[in-house]
């Protein structure tokens, strides 16, 4: 009697184990279950994955298994080196060289954009730098210049609906001054209010860059 009661603890205890081994396992499976697609799913998908990446970090950090052509990486490049030359121009071409008679040319350039400008740089570079240190741990053939231009092209593009927002805005002030937008510029630039502009300036041109650059810093890893 003693032994059957003992039998029927051990068998009780045995499929306990058993049910608290199989769970995890059949989380895991149930964590991994396929789902079926249907043809208008895979055709975009497809679609997705053989389309030309331009402004489109996102897409190709998602699609970074697939190899990128020879034709792309110098179209790429062509981006890459197009674009810094779009962005130093938008930042550092336009300094304010005034001349005046008898004493020669001097630069308008404040501290306070000097210093912008600088950040904004050394951002850039800090965030290639996070994509170059990513590639170092799990090489991906021509992905660098791939992720680098994707992303410094939406920076371009996205400063240029800035400025247009600004101009806009500016626009719409002078008008309301009966004055027109280059005048309007000048009176921001003349104006007490255009230090704390050039901060508000630099926290939106900091946020588009760390926008643009998050899968810079984005593990690579499958």
């Amino acid at each position: 009697m003693q032994s059957a009661t003992t039998d029927t603890e051990y068998t009780d205890h045995s499929s306990s184990a058993q049910e608290q081994t199989s769970k995890p396992a059949y989380t895991e499976q149930s964590e991994h279950k396929l789902v079926s697609l249907t043809r208008d799913e895979l055709s975009f998908l497809n679609k997705k994955r053989r389309s030309w990446k331009f402004a489109n970090p996102k897409d190709l950090y998602t699609f970074r298994d697939q190899s990128v052509g020879i034709f792309n990486h110098l179209l790429h490049i062509v981006i890459f080196l197009v674009c810094s030359f779009l962005f130093i121009s938008i930042h550092y071409l336009p300094f304010d060289n005034e001349l005046i008679n008898g004493v020669g040319s001097y630069n308008t350039i404040t501290p306070l954009e000097r210093f912008s400008r600088t950040l904004l740089v050394g951002l850039i570079l800090f965030n290639l730098n996070s994509l170059r240190v990513n590639l170092k741990a799990y090489p991906i053939k021509r992905y660098w210049f791939a992720m680098a231009s994707n992303s410094l092209l939406k920076v371009v593009i996205l400063n240029i609906y800035y400025l247009l927002l600004i101009f806009l805005s500016m626009a719409f002030i002078g008008a309301s001054k009966g004055v027109d937008l280059f005048s309007a510029l000048e009176m921001l630039e003349d104006s007490t209010n255009y230090e704390q502009f050039l901060i508000f300036d630099t926290f939106i041109s900091f946020g588009i860059i760390w926008h643009a650059f998050k899968f810079c810093r984005k593990e690579v890893k499958q």
